[in-house]
């Protein structure tokens, strides 16, 4: 019911308990995939296997405070080393969405095919928008149930240059939203 979605933020913040209660005051509340198994007691010994197993873990627990209410998703990187996993892992626990970037999700229709969960690519440009919607339309017949664009000013992993960042020169984020725009209209045209 509030058009809001808490940040993504790694390694310990944004998690189960966060997630769930922007959830539940009808929000999307969303837990970061980075390391959820830290707490694990075999996190140094076996990483995957325990930031997964914490992964379904913070999920529960969010569905559990949420009660109901708002949404849950995960924010899911790319470029980390068990991506996939990590996105079948939050999909089977039920996850209502899946926020992706660090990277083109080019690949995430098919990790959540057969379930009912919104999928969503991060960007940084207007390219990026294109390129997502033009594959997924080509090989999966879907589109982005929304985008998230991070300007420059934003915090994670972003797509610009160093010397853009540090000279100021990157395009602003409505700049981006604008262009995005136009990039996606024939898309959301064509699937209604």
């Amino acid at each position: 019911k509030i058009p809001l979605i808490q940040g993504g933020m790694g390694v310990g913040i944004s998690l189960g308990n966060l997630a769930g209660h922007v959830a539940k005051h009808e929000a999307m509340g969303v837990i970061s995939t980075a390391d959820t198994g830290f707490m694990e007691p075999d996190f140094w010994k076996n990483p995957t296997a325990s930031n997964l197993r914490g992964l379904e873990k913070e999920i529960n627990k969010a569905k559990k405070i949420a009660n109901g209410n708002g949404l849950i998703a995960i924010n899911a990187m790319v470029a980390t080393t068990y991506y996939v996993e990590s996105v079948k892992t939050a999909v089977q626990a039920g996850i209502d969405c899946v926020i992706s970037g660090a990277g083109l999700p080019l690949e995430l229709p098919t990790l959540v095919k057969g379930y009912d969960t919104a999928i969503a690519p991060i960007v940084s440009s207007a390219k990026a928008a294109n390129v997502i919607c033009r594959v997924w339309d080509k090989k999966y017949q879907v589109i982005p149930d929304f985008i998230v664009i991070e300007g420059s000013e934003a915090g994670g992993h972003l797509g610009f240059s160093k010397e853009e960042l540090q000279n100021n020169t990157a395009k602003p984020l409505l700049e981006i939203l604008q262009e995005v725009l136009v990039i996606i209209k024939p898309f959301e045209e064509k699937y209604g």
